[in-house]
């Protein structure tokens, strides 16, 4: 007698077990690539929340900063001639300027040169831009005030912030001001 292919009970599971094996590994595999993609956007998103973070942080710190150096110039402004006060003051890469000037309104087109050469500033509003807006910032002294133009330029602009950035430390460019009273009752602040 004459066996009929596939006439063995256990041929067909075997072949019905096959295709569903099959299909479990290629549902695996799209597991797996659709894992390693969400892991990757869920790291991304982690990533990009958390540098936002720092970057609002250093804005506020920076602002935190400015209005210090405004309460210690109008501190010394209201003083009697000759009052002075030495600070220690931190300016961080997002930074583009810090001066006096009489016009509050419109920021400085070029400011390189100014700080490269240490070219001064006068007027009676203290000033701040960061890098990344058009905007300024100011407060309006009771008195006039001369000092040079301050900031941090680019690294590879930068001595101190190109050894900062090589040591793996803060992108920060430090000045200590000495901030006096003259004889002509305006603020004079000088970088030392």
């Amino acid at each position: 007698m004459a066996e009929i292919a596939g006439s063995n009970p256990a041929e067909p599971i075997n072949l019905i077990l096959q295709k569903p094996n099959q299909s479990i590994m290629a549902d695996e595999i799209l597991g797996i690539v659709s894992a390693i993609i969400i892991g990757i956007l869920v790291f991304t998103l982690g990533y990009r929340l958390l540098s936002v973070s720092i970057n609002q942080a250093h804005y506020e710190s920076t602002i935190q900063n400015f209005n210090k150096l405004y309460s210690n110039i109008q501190s010394v402004c209201q003083q009697e001639i000759g009052s002075r006060t030495i600070i220690r003051f931190q300016v961080p890469i997002v930074v583009r300027v810090i001066y006096f000037t009489d016009d509050n309104t419109n920021a400085l087109p070029a400011v390189t040169n100014l700080i490269e050469n240490s070219q001064q500033s006068q007027g009676k509003y203290l000033c701040m831009q960061f890098k990344k807006e058009q905007d300024i910032r100011c407060e309006k002294l009771s008195c006039n005030g001369v000092m040079p133009y301050i900031g941090a330029l680019e690294e590879y602009n930068d001595l101190q912030l190109m050894v900062n950035k090589i040591l793996g430390k803060p992108l920060i460019k430090e000045y200590f001001l000495n901030i006096e009273k003259n004889i002509n009752k305006d603020i004079t602040v000088t970088v030392s």
